[in-house]
């Protein structure tokens, strides 16, 4: 049985933690042995325990919690990966796949990488991920932007994350009354838009839809530029004295939950290669309105949800006070919007891995 080692930088769980765990136990079920190596602490581990799949502490930062140099962690990966004994060895972000190109591979190992950010590259950065043996991008958005920066075209390709549609499902009954309840779930952070989505519903409020906002998620973010970002959001907020209409609920992990009792999702990103949430959203049937940037048209081509301009609070207030005022459209777009996203079943993105993997140990890549 074929051991898949993945590499995570961080113990923490976000968009790309979950579409990783999410797949895990359908490749074991296609006959592959799967371990974490990620830091010990942290919710990670808890979760992979969880699933019964095997963590291997791997450190990425000294005693002050400062990542260490880059030389020194591709010595200790060239190490690790030996005592691993693992056949593949998938790193889970760019800034791993870039850690982990150039290490020097065991004898028969074979080393992937997985890019979920659509960032721009120096050189160097693009040569160290393209001496991956294949590597995989989240949309062809995500694919082609590396690609216009250097990366080598013959070993990547287009991988879509998968959801269990069986866990993120519509309710039975999605009861609504006023006021509606919007969410957002994400990290509260400046790339995805949180001043932008505020000043949106802002507006609608004051041209009169009935709508409460609750933001789930957080800055983990040490910088003090993104603390104090969310520090301002949250005060403008109260300066618009508007904290009982917007609310900040905090990191979750009841996402599911949440998406099946609320009305609608809101997601101003200035950039999603392909977002999990708007993954999650769909899938629990949820009416969606985001950003038109990255993969996000990918992910719903045909008005499945309602796509603005990142950087538009005058049309994502417009999009709101449309949705806030048809039910019937509200209906209509979580129909269709789950009937988008059984298109990525969980199963059917476990079956393409399992293929690509195959094609890795065989040195048969393209």
């Amino acid at each position: 049985m074929p051991l898949v080692v993945y590499l995570c930088e961080y113990g923490t769980i976000y968009g790309g933690e979950n579409s990783m765990l999410s797949g895990l136990n359908a490749m074991q079920r296609r006959g592959y042995d799967v371990a974490v190596a990620c830091p010990a602490d942290g919710r990670l581990p808890d979760r992979l325990a969880e699933l019964d799949v095997r963590p291997l502490p791997f450190t990425w930062t000294d005693e002050t919690g400062q990542r260490l140099p880059l030389e020194q962690l591709r010595r200790q990966l060239a190490t690790a990966t030996t005592s691993w004994k693992a056949d593949i060895v998938h790193a889970n972000s760019l800034s791993v796949s870039r850690i982990l190109g150039p290490v020097q591979r065991p004898s028969g190992a074979r080393f992937v990488g997985h890019l979920r950010d659509i960032i721009k590259l120096n050189r160097r950065v693009v040569t160290d991920i393209s001496m991956l043996d294949e590597i995989f991008c989240v949309s062809d958005a995500t694919r082609s932007f590396h690609l216009e920066q250097g990366l080598t075209a013959d070993k990547s390709l287009v991988l879509h994350n998968g959801i269990d549609l069986n866990e993120f499902a519509p309710p039975g009954v999605r009861e609504e009354s006023l006021p509606l309840q919007l969410i957002y779930v994400g990290q509260l952070v400046m790339r995805k838009g949180i001043d932008v989505l505020l000043e949106g519903c802002r507006l609608a409020l004051a041209a009169g839809a009935d709508f409460t906002l609750d933001l789930y998620g957080e800055c983990h973010s040490t910088k003090e530029e993104a603390r104090q970002y969310l520090a301002d959001a949250q005060q403008r907020v109260a300066n618009w004295q508007l904290t009982d209409r917007i609310r900040f609920r905090g990191r979750t992990d009841q996402a599911r939950q949440i998406m099946q009792q609320a009305d609608i999702l809101v997601h101003a990103a200035k950039q999603e290669p392909w977002g999990r949430v708007l993954l999650e959203a769909g899938a629990c049937g949820l009416p969606i309105i985001a950003t038109d940037v990255g993969g996000t048209r990918e992910m719903y081509p045909a008005e499945e949800a309602l796509l603005v301009p990142p950087d538009d609070p005058e049309a994502l207030s417009a999009a709101i006070g449309k949705l806030c005022q048809s039910p019937n459209l509200r209906r209509t777009m979580g129909l269709h919007a789950r009937k988008r996203i059984e298109q990525f079943d969980i199963d059917d993105y476990a079956d393409k891995l399992a293929v690509q993997y195959r094609k890795v140990l065989r040195g048969t890549v393209n």
